[in-house]
């Protein structure tokens, strides 16, 4: 008996050694999506076609209950249902953006409109946006869009 409790003492201490390393790596590491955009003609960004989930606003981690997922085309990124009116149109020109409301969203008659709840957090997500002005691949190939202000990083689906 007294030759297993060291035995199970060792076992059980060797299984705890990795977590408290872990806790230990996520205390000391920053809790951000803001990353330096890598250089060279690979970390240009053509278009924001295809499904996006949201995964930094102004450098901090999307860290909620619930996803945030955008979609785009060539010309416009939305927040499905588009009946919503979370649409914005963009252009991108080598590393800068520019979004815009579209003119069919701005008081046209006959628009569409469905009544839902939107997260909480979809406004923080497009004020960057409209804010923007940079946009470029990150290291981990994500794309980070951002302005004087405010920045998202969204990481495609």
């Amino acid at each position: 008996m007294r030759t297993l409790v060291p035995v199970v003492l060792l076992a059980v201490s060797a299984c705890q050694a990795p977590m408290i390393e872990s806790a230990e790596k996520s205390q000391s590491a920053p809790a951000t999506q803001e990353e330096v955009p890598a250089a060279g003609p690979s970390s240009s960004v053509a278009s924001l076609a295809g499904e996006w989930r949201v995964a930094g606003i102004d450098g901090r981690d999307f860290d909620e209950p619930y996803g945030l997922a955008l979609r785009g085309d060539e010309t416009q990124l939305w927040w499905a249902p588009r009946c919503a009116g979370m649409v914005r149109d963009y252009a991108i020109d080598g590393g800068r953006v520019r979004f815009s409301t579209p003119a069919t969203l701005e008081g046209s008659p006959g628009r569409p409109v469905c009544r839902i709840g939107v997260p909480p957090r979809l406004a923080e997500v497009i004020t960057a946006l409209d804010g923007a002005d940079r946009i470029a691949r990150t290291p981990q190939n994500g794309i980070l869009i951002s302005g004087p202000r405010h920045s998202v990083t969204l990481f495609s689906q």
